[in-house]
């Protein structure tokens, strides 16, 4: 999918962000790594070597000539991130995601 968007990018001479974000439901390590969680992938996904960030990037970048910063995070971190900009006049603000599982997040404005 992600190739046919960037072909299809290419076609139409559009300028992508250089940045691709990932939500992924489970525990998710500082360095992309899935601690836990994230039943809805395949193939040992808790295993030290498979780091989904840098599976994406490499193949982007080898495949496509995409060479964008990818990030990966609970899906219901991402979720949140992605109501900062609205939410200036709240103090206190959770998120809940459900889909293949539960997730929650927590965010406090400073």
């Amino acid at each position: 999918m992600l190739g046919r968007l960037l072909r299809r990018s290419g076609q139409e001479q559009r300028d992508l962000a250089p940045y691709l974000g990932i939500a992924c439901p489970g525990r998710i390590a500082p360095e992309g790594r899935i601690k836990q969680g994230a039943q809805n992938l395949p193939g040992d996904r808790h295993a030290a070597d498979f780091n989904l960030p840098s599976i994406l990037h490499h193949v982007l970048s080898a495949d496509f000539g995409w060479d964008a910063v990818v990030l990966m995070h609970n899906d219901a971190v991402v979720q949140g991130l992605g109501e900062v900009p609205f939410m200036a006049d709240v103090e206190h603000r959770g998120m809940l995601t459900v889909g293949t599982g539960l997730s929650n997040a927590h965010f406090t404005n400073r």
